[in-house]
């Protein structure tokens, strides 16, 4: 095999390293003599091969040396021309670079002539503002002309060195522009104070042509504002002249005003913000004189509506301390009261004068109108507190006797303070009215307990053959003292309809007890009848007509001894469970009586219909009857009581009339 065959092998794993390596060493293919069989083997195959592609293209070898030939003299040719061209553009090279260098140093000049030549136009340029600067006379054209030979040197600084225009372009320009400058701010200045338009125009248009023109006016803006601070602390520590200096300071403020609403609106609102900074620090809060400083300020700012935000912020801790100041009065009168006296309705007027004053004297701004209303409800609280703890609603004096105790003749008064602040002011006396309310209803539910206990007694007494029966005369004495009572707070009473009420409820306390009478008889008929007149009488005389019972010849004819209660019960508007009262009071024992029927007491079942609406005692009723029904199936009883169809039927029109 040979050495290439043995590589193969190696390469693709067919043999290990050691078998290659010693195949290599015992090859003998590369030997000398082998060596040189081999080269002489190649130049042999060599020489055939050459001599074979010799004969092959002899003929195409010797057709091209004719082009070879012409092909090398065309070089020659080209190569001569190509070294005739390189001369040429080395020659012209030089020549341009040449060129080049003398045209850079006619540019360098020519750029020097230039600056020189605008150096000498600006020099001459000055030279002639500065002639024309001393023929001026107007201002504005003097700041014109300082600002443009300013503008000059700024483009050119090179001026500077020109030594016969140097002291006229720094000293005396800067002596001129100073002047300038000086006269225009005199001249603005002038114009506010004069208030002439055109003439500020003109200083602001040197200044601005100067370039200071914002500092100058903020210069002038914190002059004003100075000038305006001095007049508020003069005000302040002379409070004895404080009408006149007030009335300066006022009018020094409008006039600043005016002048810095001639420098546009960006400056104007500059000063009122400065303005209000010393409105803020010099103004006290309890000054005497604030009320008016803030009613003139008012009266100018309304001609300055676009610049009024930060003064009327600055004026409002000042109305802050004046609400205060002006709840505090109130507070003051509230607290020096003394609820013990007789005086009491003087208070109301007192109070109410305070009120309508401070109302009056701040009525002029919103803000401190409305502040003013809050604080007259603030006010009539405390009062409500004030009353509330001097109250004194305990049994004792709950108790209606001939005689006024002093704590009740005292609460009285409280009550009609109450109702006297609240009428005239009733939009802000919702904390009075509540008080009102609550006592008058406590005193009023005291007086119904001790109604419904006296009408109660009518189940315990025998009634006689007398005019009027002892619970009614004590009925009747008692509600004499409730007049009596009452007429000393009668504004509270009206106001609540508390008297009507009270007629519906002792009426109906009566109607409810007089139809639960059993045995029901032509004399025991007869006394309710002539009780009720006297209650009727004692009601309409001393209390209110009743709202809910107003037919008095209906409520009489109830008790009747003929028993015609139902010739006109179409026509009647009495509830109907009195006629169902009536008629189970006129009836046998077996349909017993309502508050039989539910083991309750005459007094549980009058409170009960007290509480209850007329429908809901019908239906009570109803059911009463359904079981009396049930009961009499039950006992296999041949006839029910002798009312039972007319208290079914008034049940069955009950529930229609409902539904």
């Amino acid at each position: 095999m040979s050495v290439e065959t043995d590589l193969e092998d190696f390469i693709w794993g067919r043999i290990t390293e050691q078998n290659y390596l010693e195949r290599i060493v015992t090859c003998d293919e590369f030997t000398s003599e082998n060596i040189l069989r081999r080269v002489s083997q190649i130049d042999e195959s060599l020489n055939r091969q050459l001599r074979k592609g010799v004969e092959e293209n002899l003929s195409r070898l010797l057709e091209q040396t004719t082009a070879l030939e012409a092909l090398d003299c065309t070089q020659r040719n080209v190569h001569s021309e190509m070294n005739e061209v390189y001369e040429n553009c080395d020659r012209f090279a030089k020549t341009l670079d040449s060129l080049l260098h003398d045209y850079r140093n006619l540019v360098a000049k020519l750029e020097g002539l230039t600056v020189e030549k605008d150096l000498t136009a600006d020099a001459l340029r000055c030279e002639d503002l500065l002639d024309s600067l001393e023929k001026r006379n107007e201002i504005v054209k003097r700041s014109e002309i300082v600002s443009e030979i300013k503008g000059v040197v700024a483009d050119n600084s090179d001026l500077l060195s020109i030594s016969w225009l140097r002291d006229a372009l720094t000293t005396r320009l800067k002596a001129v522009e100073n002047e300038v400058r000086r006269s225009a701010a005199d001249d603005l200045r002038r114009g506010l104070v004069s208030l002439n338009a055109s003439l500020i125009s003109s200083a602001t248009r040197a200044l601005e042509n100067l370039e200071v023109l914002d500092a100058e006016l903020e210069v002038q803006l914190s002059s004003a504002a100075a000038e305006v601070d001095s007049k508020l602390v003069e005000l302040s520590s002379s409070p004895e002249s404080s009408m006149r200096s007030l009335q300066q300071c006022v009018n020094l403020i409008h006039s600043q005003l005016e002048q810095c609403a001639l420098l546009g609106k960006t400056h104007l609102m500059r000063f009122v913000e400065k303005l209000a900074r010393i409105i803020r620090a010099r103004v006290p809060l309890d000054a005497t004189y604030s009320l008016r400083f803030i009613q003139q300020i008012n009266r100018v700012l309304s001609a300055r509506p676009e610049c009024s935000g930060p003064l009327i912020e600055a004026l409002r801790p000042l109305k802050n301390s004046i609400s205060s100041q002006s709840l505090a009065r109130l507070h003051r009168i509230v607290e020096q009261q003394d609820f013990n006296t007789s005086q009491n309705l003087v208070f109301v007027d007192v109070l109410s004068s305070a009120i309508e004053e401070k109302i009056k004297r701040l009525s002029w701004d919103n803000e401190l109108r409305d502040e003013t209303e809050k604080n007259i409800q603030k006010c009539l609280s405390m009062v409500a507190k004030r009353l509330e703890s001097e109250l004194k609603l305990d049994t004792e004096n709950l108790l209606l006797g001939d005689r006024l105790r002093s704590d009740q003749l005292k609460n009285y008064r409280l009550l009609e303070v109450a109702n006297g602040l609240a009428a005239k002011w009733p939009s802000q006396a919702t904390p009075l009215l509540t008080f009102e309310q609550e006592a008058v209803a406590i005193i009023m539910e005291s007086i119904r307990e001790s109604i419904f206990t006296i009408v109660g007694a009518m189940h315990r007494e025998v009634l006689g053959n007398k005019d009027i029966s002892p619970y009614m005369q004590e009925l009747i004495a008692y509600i004499n003292r409730i007049e009596f009572h009452t007429s000393h707070f009668p504004s509270s009473i009206r106001r609540s309809a508390s008297l009507s009420f009270l007629a519906d409820y002792i009426i109906e306390l009566f109607l409810i007890n007089a139809t639960l009478l059993r045995p029901s008889s032509d004399s025991i008929r007869q006394r309710l009848r002539t009780d009720l007149e006297s209650l009727l009488d004692a009601v309409e005389s001393k209390l209110n007509p009743s709202m809910k019972y107003p037919d008095r010849n209906q409520l009489l004819s109830l008790w009747h001894r003929d028993g015609s209660i139902f010739d006109n019960e179409s026509d009647t508007s009495l509830p109907t469970w009195i006629y169902l009262h009536i008629l189970i009071s006129d009836s046998p024992n077996n349909l017993v009586s309502p508050h039989t029927s539910v083991d309750w007491t005459i007094d549980q079942y009058v409170k009960w219909c007290c509480d209850h609406t007329d429908f809901e005692i019908v239906s009570f009723l109803s059911g009463l009857l359904a079981s009396y029904t049930t009961t009499v199936v039950n006992r296999h009883e041949t006839q029910f009581v002798p009312h039972y169809p007319k208290m079914m039927e008034l049940v069955r029109k009950a529930t229609d009339s409902t539904t």
